[in-house]
């Protein structure tokens, strides 16, 4: 299990002072549904991974990892965790896969025998086996995002953190990598940051949407898509769209644009409107609604928690 009680976090930043990176986020994720923390570059879902990862202390706040303190006891908190991120040097190329894991296995204080095994394992967990031999300087970028899942997992961790699991990967790949992290949710505690919406709606059952350091909104992915209310898509005139509403296109043709946008913002469009039509809400709606850059309050539903406005769906 994974538990946050007000973490906070704040960088020194040359001419602007203190930057507030994280801001009294309160998160809680069981085993059984993998949970989403989903936002915009820079809204602050790395740093949360590095704080729970131990890799960074917070300035103020609570945090629990598998019931271990990541201030008290990161030693505790580092071996219940498998910690996947987006960086591209986590292994030797010159070294197989196989190798590559062994090697991991042995710093978990694994036996030669038993370090082996696990390699194996975790290998045709991941759909590697027929590549265990082939050095990961020859791995495509998808291979190696699962290499690193297998990796994760080589120590049989109860708890799973994921930086963008499917960034930078083709569409094969991330497909093959949203049903690991799912099995992987199945029994053990997964937390992963994404901006891919299909990622969000395929892998997890609870969705925290943070911006500016701070929890926006959170629910499971029904209960989220709800808040927007109903959702139509526009055709208006492109040179005759506002500013405020351009982060709501979704399409260009040939002087035309394509808007899908809550039905109770759309009166101020509808002298530009060449096509109506009632589509689904999806959580890229609320996502697009909750994260967009416009001041534009398109907030069904408030309330009063902590000093701050926040949504909760459900």
């Amino acid at each position: 299990m994974i538990e946050t009680r007000g973490i906070t976090k704040f960088f020194a930043n040359g001419k602007r002072g203190v930057v507030s990176a994280l801001c009294n986020i309160n998160i809680r994720v069981r085993p059984g549904t993998p949970v989403a923390l989903v936002g915009p570059n820079g809204a602050g879902k790395t740093t949360l991974i590095r704080v729970l990862s131990t890799l960074i202390l917070p300035s103020s706040g609570e945090a629990y990892v598998n019931g271990y303190s990541v201030v008290d006891q990161p030693k505790e908190v580092k071996r219940s965790i498998g910690l996947v991120t987006v960086s591209d040097r986590l292994f030797y190329y010159r070294l197989t896969a196989m190798e590559n894991l062994v090697f991991y296995a042995t710093l978990y204080n694994l036996g030669l025998g038993e370090a082996r095994k696990r390699a194996r394992e975790t290998l045709s967990i991941v759909g590697l086996s027929g590549w265990a031999d082939t050095k990961t300087m020859h791995y495509s970028t998808g291979m190696l995002r699962r290499l690193a899942l297998a990796r994760a997992i080589l120590h049989d961790p109860p708890v799973i953190m994921l930086d963008e699991p499917t960034l930078g990967i083709d569409v094969v790949s991330s497909r093959n990598v949203r049903r690991l992290v799912r099995q992987l949710g199945e029994e053990r505690t997964v937390l992963f940051t994404s901006h891919y919406m299909k990622d969000v709606e395929e892998i997890a059952g609870y969705v925290y949407i943070i911006k500016g350091g701070r929890i926006v909104a959170e629910g499971s992915p029904q209960d989220l898509t709800r808040l927007v209310g109903r959702v139509v898509e526009l055709e208006v005139y492109e040179d005759e769209l506002p500013d405020s509403y351009r982060r709501f296109v979704v399409t260009y043709r040939n002087g035309h644009v394509t808007l899908r946008i809550p039905e109770s913002i759309v009166d101020d469009l509808k002298a530009h409107t060449v096509e109506e039509r009632s589509v689904q809400p999806t959580l890229e709606d609320v996502y697009v609604s909750l994260v967009g850059e416009s001041s534009m309050d398109v907030r069904p539903y408030q309330f009063r928690r902590g000093g701050t406005n926040e949504w909760r769906a459900g």
